[in-house]
């Protein structure tokens, strides 16, 4: 077994997992220093979502599983198995590191939805969308890279249906307990985890990691606190105060926002609450007048039809947060081609209306920077903007907060007078060289 403490440095350009003719394989990009585990994150080609290559068992069987911060429990698909279509299904009688949860376990009862076989502990597992997965609660090996985990809980899954095709499996990210992160935090293993989402236009890949919680992380990380609820842990909660245009921010009411928002790499597109997108759309809208229409589609309200245009200038959309930080969007994360008119360069608005009161930011609005995750701490980090060109990834400013249960002497916020002067200087002596 490779050491968890075995320091990856460099990542292998992996091919992408759908076979095209014209595709060229994008770039690798190096994850920050002082990961202890890693994996390639692919471009968006599974019906939005992200997914990274991962060994599951023992010998490892390479699996395809999508990163999901929305949800907790990680799961492949296992034989025998009422699957969905997908070569290459787990076969546990394969692995010799596979052992079953019994039903009395600790493990067992921290699930929402379990029941009993046998003794051994079966998982369900219902997403919004009407996909489900339920099968047995295992302990088996995961591998990153070269880097073996041991006795991770997982779900076998036996009988599943839904989002997931195009890949064995998902990689569940959240708050609750029996997460992969949590499970490697509270056993001392690993206690943030970062990625960065490639941008489809950007020709990159991007990464997922894990590290401990004292690794210095990228100056321009802006931590913004994360809400505790105690209902629903698996989520990651932030405070909303408002949306703009650019840097101006729009006049929507401060209760619009009550719900907040959740950070979620398993949703495609960013949700509102109905008044707020209007709002914020139809700002847009104003903004956008010289541009040409296009017929809505079943998701979207807002298209443009830009076939014949050499360039195009649109505005950018910020997200306000209550604790400062401003994180503003660029064109990609913005406007998104639609997959039947591909060659006609129809682009729609990536946000979606929703009766609910609590907004989604999905995977979209977040590809091309860095997202970091401390929830021992509390925090939610965005930036800096190094998953993509900088011209198509989005940035966030605003206030650096220390995250409270990390030693500062570790982790030092950038003092942003000090930012700011220490570009001017850069660019004085540039200039001057030149």
């Amino acid at each position: 077994m490779a050491s968890l403490l075995s320091l990856l440095t460099v990542l292998t350009v992996a091919q992408p997992p759908t076979p095209n003719t014209s595709y060229k394989p994008p770039v690798p990009l190096l994850p920050p220093p002082g990961l202890l585990m890693s994996a390639v994150i692919f471009p968006q080609t599974f019906g939005g979502a992200y997914v990274i290559s991962i060994g599951v068992g023992t010998p490892p069987v390479n699996q395809l599983m999508i990163i999901d911060t929305g949800s907790d429990i990680t799961w492949f698909q296992c034989k025998p198995c009422n699957c969905y279509q997908m070569p290459g299904v787990f076969d546990p009688l394969n692995s010799t590191s596979i052992s079953v949860v019994p039903c009395d376990s600790s493990a067992c009862n921290q699930l929402q939805r379990h029941s009993c076989s046998k003794s051994q502990c079966q998982y369900e597992v219902d997403y919004l969308d009407n996909s489900f997965t339920n099968g047995s609660l295992v302990l088996e090996t995961l591998t990153f890279g070269s880097t073996a985990v041991l006795n991770v809980l997982t779900g076998c899954g036996h009988s599943n249906f839904g989002f997931m095709l195009g890949a064995h499996g998902l990689v569940g990210l959240g708050g609750g307990p029996l997460s992969l992160a949590t499970q490697l935090r509270v056993h001392g293993r690993a206690g943030i985890f970062s990625y960065c989402l490639p941008n489809l236009h950007g020709g990159l890949l991007g990464w997922l990691n894990f590290s401990l919680p004292n690794v210095v992380l990228p100056t321009g990380t802006a931590w913004i606190p994360l809400v505790r609820t105690t209902k629903i842990k698996t989520h990651y909660h932030v405070e909303l105060s408002g949306l703009g245009i650019g840097n101006m921010q729009l006049p929507i009411p401060q209760n619009s926002f009550k719900g907040g928002a959740i950070i979620d790499s398993g949703t495609t597109y960013t949700y509102l609450p109905r008044l707020v997108y209007e709002a914020i759309r139809n700002a847009y809208l104003a903004k956008t007048v010289n541009l040409p229409r296009a017929p809505a589609t079943s998701l979207f309200d807002t298209c443009y039809n830009l076939s014949g245009l050499e360039s195009v200038q649109v505005p950018n959309v910020s997200f306000f947060f209550s604790a400062g930080p401003i994180l503003t969007l660029q064109m990609w994360n913005i406007l998104v081609e639609q997959e039947r008119y591909v060659g006609e360069r129809i682009f729609c608005f990536a946000f979606i209306p929703t009766s609910d009161v609590t907004s989604i930011i999905g995977n979209t609005q977040l590809a091309g920077i860095q997202t970091s995750f401390d929830a021992e701490a509390g925090y939610v980090g965005f930036g800096p903007s190094i998953c993509g060109p900088p011209e198509s990834s989005p940035h966030c400013h605003g206030h650096w907060p220390p995250r409270r249960s990390i030693a500062l002497e570790n982790y030092i916020p950038p003092n942003p007078l000090f930012l700011c002067l220490f570009t001017c200087f850069y660019v004085l002596i540039i200039s001057i060289l030149d």
